[in-house]
């Protein structure tokens, strides 16, 4: 049973991500890696759904009356207060084509409030996560945004410019990278991390779901930074994400209108 007054999530989630860590990691570079398409024709593999599979019975077994939202299996208990979010592999074109950028994205969601997230790559041996009112963690040690107070001295991430994972307005987008220092096609949920980091001002991705973004909107904002929808609503329900160090925020929302 959910405990009301429950304020630790960490450990459970460590739990759920380290499931995620062991199913991935074989089945990666495997010439025996099963894949299939979606009917909305996005790519999944028998990691995503073995990896989903197993939290959603584990986080069944100990929290039943916790509902649960994932990539695989959709939305089950929808009136639940208390929701984890589960994305078994972000980056999972990263995964199929050999690339180690990909995680496993975890959130608890509690009354539309995200209160703890986790991201774990196991390929690259690296784990963040945050609690809410505890600041975040990279690999066991904590992480700040970086200081950094303009476009004209910020990097800046981003995802696809061009294609189905891209803005329908890129304008807006290459608009604002052509007033930043530099720029990284990083995307998923490494450019926010990146940002909750220090190692670059802002990132911004399209065309995403709620469990691409849950556990990385309270690792940034932990950190000290910011992350909203593309108008700056604080929302990670809307399809796109922003993420800063606060300080250039508002600097890279209205460059995003132009």
């Amino acid at each position: 049973m959910v405990q009301k007054h429950q304020t630790d999530w960490i450990p459970f989630l460590t739990e759920l991500a380290k499931i995620g860590d062991n199913i991935a990691l074989p089945l990666f570079k495997s010439s025996s890696l099963k894949v299939n398409h979606k009917h909305d024709l996005t790519p999944v593999t028998q990691a995503d759904i073995d990896i989903e599979k197993k939290i959603r019975e584990v986080a069944g077994e100990q929290f039943p009356e916790l509902g649960v939202v994932g990539e695989e299996f959709g939305d089950t208990m929808k009136d639940a207060d208390i929701k984890l979010i589960v994305d078994p592999i972000d980056g999972t074109r990263n995964f199929i084509r050999g690339l180690p950028f990909f995680a496993s994205l975890l959130a608890i969601e509690e009354k539309g409030e995200v209160i703890a997230g986790m991201v774990s790559a196991p390929a690259t041996g690296e784990r963040w996560w945050a609690a809410k009112g505890k600041g975040s963690m990279y690999n066991g040690q904590p992480i700040s945004v970086s200081t950094i107070s303009t476009l004209k001295d910020a990097q800046a991430f981003h995802g696809s410019l061009y294609g189905c994972e891209a803005s329908k307005k890129p304008e807006g987008v290459l608009n604002l990278l052509k007033q930043t220092a530099r720029q990284r096609g990083m995307g998923d949920y490494y450019a926010h991390m990146l940002v909750a980091m220090g190692c670059g001002e802002c990132a911004i991705d399209f065309n995403l779901k709620v469990w691409d973004m849950a556990p990385l909107k309270i690792i940034v904002e932990e950190a000290g930074g910011k992350l909203t929808d593309v108008t700056g609503k604080n929302s990670i329900y809307n399809g796109n994400v922003v993420s800063s160090n606060l300080v250039i925020h508002d600097a890279v929302l209205q460059a995003l209108k132009n």
